[in-house]
């Protein structure tokens, strides 16, 4: 009886030093088969810097009505143009080249998707017993980049990104301030080595179709006005005009490439896109009573050739657009007028 005393405190104790470690530690949480290498919540997260020897890129948390969303300032500070023999064919669809200068725009999808990886900032494992040596082995004695990471109201955090693991999935992380190396998923590192490209918002009004419940029209005096019925049911959804059960197939075949428009790029401050003219614009109605309203216009460039513009609530700026769907969707735009005719 008293041996099995001994051994019940014995565990006892180690159980409680155990917790006690992790509760002192919390910069280094087991969860499951990960580390949590910085607490915090999504909202805490204030600013990200990524600099490697091509890129210096910036992503500022900010805030308005429509919520939160970071803006970026991409430097290239090196750039390799792809050679002409491997280069792919001119996709209409793809934004354009990177042709080295500095950019500013809102990230998109893949910005929150990687935000959302560094807060808080997981690693795989974090190993141990790292040598001088071995750092040089792991591509972090010489590191390609670094990382800081700002929290509301705290000092940042800072970190050296090394070589990849074997296989590419992972990358090796180093800790400045507490010299801890760690094993990261490279999903959340790639997309900031790429920012440039990836991390671009290319949507204007930034909801699914099926979050959609009502579409207005206005081209110079005339508009027209529709509502999305069965938004859910992809077998029985479809568009009429407002108050009406009819189907309007002509509505439905403008507002789906509307919805289909996306930006090319940002327009910058050292851009001059010249005098534009309003063409047309549309106020989506989401089902949890949003509104977004997209202004089309059109600019011409040296050539005389068409320019395509467009600002929205959700863009919070001027973006350029792919130019032969906005063209299509401006040449469209006195069916959908007539088709909303009452």
């Amino acid at each position: 009886m008293r041996r099995q005393v001994i051994v019940y405190g014995v565990l006892l104790a180690v159980a409680l030093g155990g917790a006690y470690r992790v509760w002192t530690a919390p910069g280094e949480v087991e969860t499951g088969e990960n580390v949590v290498v910085l607490a915090g919540e999504a909202d805490e997260l204030e600013r990200v810097h990524y600099r490697s020897e091509k890129l210096d890129l910036v992503v500022e948390m900010k805030t308005d009505a429509l919520g939160r969303y970071g803006w970026v300032r991409a430097e290239p500070l090196s750039t390799e143009p792809e050679p002409a023999e491997t280069a792919e064919p001119e996709n209409p669809h793809a934004p354009p080249k990177d042709d080295g200068a500095i950019s500013e725009f809102k990230a998109g999808k893949n910005g929150t998707a990687a935000l959302d990886g560094l807060m808080p900032f997981r690693a795989k494992r974090q190993l141990d017993g790292i040598t001088d040596e071995k750092l040089a082995e792991l591509g972090l004695a010489e590191p390609e980049a670094t990382l800081e990471i700002v929290r509301t109201g705290r000092e940042p955090s800072v970190y050296e990104i090394g070589g990849n693991v074997y296989g590419g999935a992972n990358v090796y992380v180093r800790e400045v301030a507490s010299g801890k190396v760690y094993v990261v998923d490279a999903k959340v590192i790639r997309p900031l080595q790429s920012g440039k490209q990836s991390l671009p918002d290319r949507e204007l009004v930034g909801v699914e179709t099926k979050a959609i419940s009502g579409l207005a029209v206005q081209g110079g005096e005339a508009t027209a006005e529709f509502e999305q019925h069965n938004p859910d049911d992809a077998e029985a959804v479809y568009w009429s005009t407002v108050g009406s059960t009819t189907k309007n197939d002509a509505a439905a075949a403008w507002i789906d490439k509307a919805l289909r428009m996306r930006a090319s790029g940002y327009v910058q401050a050292t851009d001059n896109p010249g005098q534009l003219e309003d063409v047309f614009s549309f106020r989506v109605r989401t089902t949890d009573r949003k509104e977004i309203t997209v202004a089309v216009k059109r600019g011409y460039d040296d050539d005389g050739e068409d320019q395509w513009y467009a600002s929205s609530e959700h863009t919070r700026g001027l973006v350029k657009l792919q130019r032969a769907l906005a063209a299509e969707v401006a040449a469209d735009l006195a069916n959908v007028l007539d088709a909303g005719a009452n």
